[in-house]
């Protein structure tokens, strides 16, 4: 059975290692792709950014 193409955008980056390592090591763990697991996370992340209220809106704020 053919998978169903999603739309998405081609995005090319450059990690510090530490966090290619951990990344690496995430979907080692998890059989997930590189590309699974980051959208995953980056989707999490953006969530709960834009679910907060704009005053509350940083990457260093705490609850």
């Amino acid at each position: 059975m053919a998978q169903i193409k999603k739309e998405s955008k081609i995005m090319n980056m450059k990690l510090d290692k530490t966090v290619y390592d951990k990344l690496d090591h995430f979907c080692e763990e998890t059989g997930l792709s590189k590309t699974a697991a980051t959208e995953k996370i980056l989707d999490k992340f953006l969530t709960e950014y834009f679910d907060r209220p704009e005053s509350k809106r940083s990457l260093f704020y705490a609850d």
